[in-house]
């Protein structure tokens, strides 16, 4: 994916959470952006741990189903991504987009896979919000002296950064780390 449509897809996430006061944490917007959207939303019990997504359309109706056997944070990635797909307006085949492990993990994952993701990363963790928290936890992030190296301290310093922000987000902490690595904020 290109700068061009990566840009697209911030400018578009970023309309998405300025229409709705964006004092909290992204996930906790989605019920209302889906309510207003015009779709149903259903966690499904799935067995089969390959399935962690649909986006469909039944005649006029628009749903998302994710697997309700998936980790709290790897859920909010999902639905997310699959909200991706809606707003990106991908083609359905045969009217869904399913999200399997092989299309979420696999190599060669298709372009409008990345897009889905990239949506969701923006979506869950918008820059701006992201880099204020940042600060809030370098503010109030005791100085701590220690016995260990300089280059120690600063990676334990990144790693409690990632957790405090995995947690508040509530994402995965890789998920996280791939964030501020593409924002260069570690």
């Amino acid at each position: 994916m290109d700068w061009r449509r990566k840009r697209q897809i911030r400018n578009l996430v970023d309309g998405i959470l300025e229409l709705n006061t964006l004092h909290r944490p992204p996930i906790e917007l989605i019920p209302a952006i889906m309510k207003q959207r015009g779709i149903v939303f259903e966690e499904r019990d799935e067995d089969d741990e390959e399935f962690c997504g649909v986006y469909m359309v039944v005649k006029q109706a628009k749903i998302i189903f994710v697997n309700a056997n998936l980790r709290t944070s790897r859920k909010h990635f999902t639905i997310a991504h699959e909200l991706g797909h809606h707003y990106l307006g991908h083609p359905l085949q045969n009217g869904a987009i399913i999200c399997d492990s092989d299309s979420v993990f696999g190599k060669n994952k298709p372009e409008q896979e990345k897009e889905a993701d990239y949506f969701a990363a923006c979506f869950l963790m918008p820059e701006n919000l992201v880099k204020r928290k940042r600060t809030e936890f370098f503010n109030h992030c005791p100085k701590q002296t220690t016995l260990f190296p300089a280059d120690q301290q600063l990676e334990q310093q990144q790693h409690q950064l990632q957790r405090y922000l995995s947690d508040y987000f509530q994402v995965s902490m890789a998920a996280m780390g791939y964030r501020l690595d593409e924002l260069k904020l570690c």
